[in-house]
């Protein structure tokens, strides 16, 4: 999509959210009451499909355009498979498939493929309880495939996160394959993918996080002024804005360099460090504005926990801080000192 189009995709998204995706709805998902006339209005709009080219049933958008959309869904704590959804739809296209429309997720781990038949275990499967097919990476003869499994076809033990989203283990015991097709992505790949989507989210979310903390502080009257010029409260909101900034600022700048240089390569160290930063940050954004807040940041009526808590979740989606932080280490012990600066310099929205 050219910008202009983007901004108005967005503008229109904004909307949409902003009218329907209230606490009720939020709420309702966390005591098992699925949204179906909310995602049906979801897949109307054509958001699920957004970076699926148009041959294939999408909109013909690209990388970036799926992945601000998925930010402005953190912003909204959108508490339905939109991000997952929209990636798996991408991966299945990119293996030359035809998305199918409802609900998917991304069950990423040791899957092994054999003809046309998957088995293997993978933990934290994001709304693994309410999708409605498995969407997998997996090697056959050592080159990746797109896997696609009917939700009917596999286990699923649910297992809630701290969020109320209901995720679960997804155990596939040799289910014939919905789809399967060649990849130009492998697991590493599809991983990194899916932590650029959580990357954006999270920063979505942090930055609402901010608004939220920012607007109570100046409206809460505490001895005749608002508590906003307290000067306590002055450090606690600017630090918290430094590590919002910080983590919006990574994740963008990931998904330029992910759709600049391409599905398969694009931002990979750009990536790490945006997912690395998120999750190191997001305790510590949660931490700020619920004590900036005081006991109303911490009741339930409040929607501030519908975006601290899904930074908690998020954190460990597709690899905590602890994780992307090894692979980085990792990949600069190997390749010598003298690569660490050009690694850091190499984006083009490093300066």
């Amino acid at each position: 999509m050219d910008r202009e189009t983007r901004e108005m995709l967005l503008e229109t998204a904004d909307r949409f959210f902003t009218g329907r995706c209230g606490k009720d709805i939020v709420n309702g998902v966390e005591k098992g009451v699925w949204p179906a006339d909310f995602w049906k209005e979801i897949e109307e709009m054509g958001l699920p499909m957004i970076a699926v080219p148009e041959d294939k049933g999408g909109a013909g958008g690209t990388l970036a355009d799926m992945l601000a959309l998925l930010r402005l869904a953190g912003s909204h704590a959108v508490p339905v498979p939109l991000a997952e959804t929209a990636l798996a739809n991408l991966l299945v296209a990119s293996a030359n498939g035809v998305p199918a429309t409802g609900t998917s997720t991304l069950a990423l781990g040791k899957v092994t493929f054999n003809g046309n038949r998957l088995s293997g275990k993978v933990d934290r499967v994001p709304f693994a309880a309410v999708a409605d097919r498995f969407v997998t990476v997996a090697n056959a003869n050592g080159k990746p495939m797109v896997a696609v499994v009917a939700a009917g076809n596999v286990s699923i033990n649910e297992v809630p996160t701290h969020a109320g989203e209901p995720y679960g283990t997804v155990t596939f015991d040799n289910p014939a394959c919905e789809f399967a097709g060649a990849s130009p992505v492998g697991l590493d790949r599809a991983v990194e993918l899916a932590a650029l989507v959580r990357a954006m989210q999270m920063a979505g979310a942090a930055d609402k996080v901010l608004a939220i903390a920012v607007e109570y502080s100046k409206q809460r009257v505490q001895f005749g002024r608002p508590i906003s010029t307290f000067q306590a409260i002055q450090h606690m909101l600017a630090e918290l804005a430094s590590l919002v900034a910080a983590t919006i600022a990574s994740a963008e700048a990931a998904a330029r360099d992910a759709d600049e240089g391409g599905l398969e390569e694009g931002g990979r160290f750009s990536i790490a460090a945006a997912k690395s930063q998120a999750s190191d940050f997001a305790q510590r954004i949660a931490a700020i504005a619920h004590q900036s807040m005081g006991a109303m940041g911490f009741t339930h009526e409040h929607v501030l926990h519908h975006y601290t808590r899904r930074l908690w979740v998020w954190r460990r989606d597709f690899g905590s801080e602890s994780f992307w932080g090894e692979k980085i280490g990792t990949a600069f012990a190997k390749a010598g000192p003298q690569a660490l600066w050009p690694a850091l310099t190499s984006s083009q929205y490093a300066a």
